[in-house]
């Protein structure tokens, strides 16, 4: 899972962090992010909510993470925030003694970044590679999480808006807490976004 957003405030403290990303990095990268096939097209107002359960009932567990700041592609200015969260099937994984030691934090931070906001969600599945080397019949899933949306005020209060009809107009008595319009869900070992229920 990885997590790119603007307010450096949603980073953990426990968060190892990276060095910002050079140049040389992003090319890289951006030659590795063209690999994969996507599997959920780009999809506003997503719930992460339930997704840790899932990952955890499908038999993955948290095995490593990072934050690195990175230089926004349309704005040199601009610094953006990224995090990656990284899962492993219980019988592949491996995690640092160092890890272990501050997994359970994390792992509870992580709940609250998933819980207390949507994202615009999108997926890929990638190779997969070990050492710099793509091992055949394996693959990894990348959760991409951008346009963070708050769900509660710093006060802990729900973010209410307005209903509007097709022209913009306001609906109803009062405005209404925010909801998602989807859900982001692991169902029989496949990744899916479920629509809300009204």
């Amino acid at each position: 899972m990885q997590f790119s957003f603007s307010n450096i405030n949603i980073v953990p403290e426990s968060l190892k962090k990276r060095e910002l990303e050079s140049l040389e990095e992003r090319n890289e990268r951006k030659t590795r992010e063209g690999s994969g096939e996507m599997v959920i097209t780009l999809t506003e107002n997503s719930s992460l909510a339930e997704f840790l359960n899932d990952l955890e009932v499908a038999g993955y567990e948290l095995v490593d993470t990072f934050y690195q700041p990175r230089v926004h592609p349309k704005n040199p200015r601009i610094i953006y925030h990224m995090m990656r969260f990284l899962f492993a099937r219980h019988e592949y994984a491996d995690p640092s003694e160092e890890f272990k030691g501050v997994r359970n934090a994390i792992s509870a931070e992580l709940l609250k970044i998933c819980e207390q906001a949507m994202w615009r969600v999108r997926a890929y599945l990638n190779p997969f590679f070990t050492d710099n080397e793509q091992i055949p019949g394996y693959h990894a899933l990348s959760i991409n999480l951008k346009g963070r949306k708050p769900l509660f005020l710093p006060d802990g209060q729900p973010v209410v808006v307005w209903q509007k009809d097709k022209e913009g107009n306001r609906v109803g008595d009062a405005p209404l807490s925010l909801r998602p319009d989807y859900h982001l869900r692991i169902d029989t070992n496949t990744i899916q976004l479920v629509v809300e229920k009204r």
